[in-house]
């Protein structure tokens, strides 16, 4: 497994996206990803170290994050990992009492590359992604 990026759920993603800049030391951005199969809108940002961020924010009417997003309780929501098969990956989850929060899923933003996610027995959720090569394309800001 590969650490991918840490999620963070928003109610804006522009607006968000100039408060976290205000504060943290994000060096690049990338594009914005409106994913009706997932049901979030998306854009990944990276600061000077190469810590990545998701900002995530509903998109559509049946959105898995509304509620975090209006509630802002469980902002935080999710840690990224990339993985070479996500039926292996998916099956060890398993039996290590994760749960299936859903089945997989292509993903706009890792270019259709399947992703599910797991609750994991701890409280936290994992978002595995089914790519090992991805690779984040970035445009650079100011800091």
């Amino acid at each position: 497994m590969i650490f991918d990026h840490a999620g963070i759920v928003v109610r804006d993603l522009e607006q968000s996206e100039e408060s976290v800049r205000a504060i943290l030391p994000i060096v690049a951005r990338s594009a914005r990803f409106d994913d009706g199969n997932l049901g979030v809108s998306v854009r990944f940002l990276k600061d000077r170290s190469g810590v990545l961020f998701e900002l995530i924010a509903p998109f559509g009417s049946n959105s898995p994050v509304e509620r975090i997003a209006s509630t802002r309780v469980g902002v935080i929501n999710q840690i990224a990992y990339r993985v070479p098969d996500l039926t292996a990956a998916a099956r060890k989850f398993r039996s290590n009492r994760a749960v299936p929060i859903g089945p997989p899923r292509s993903a706009i933003a890792f270019a259709g590359a399947n992703v599910q996610f797991f609750m994991a027995p701890a409280g936290f959720v994992v978002e595995l992604i089914e790519t090992v090569d991805f690779v984040h394309s970035f445009e650079g800001v100011g800091d």
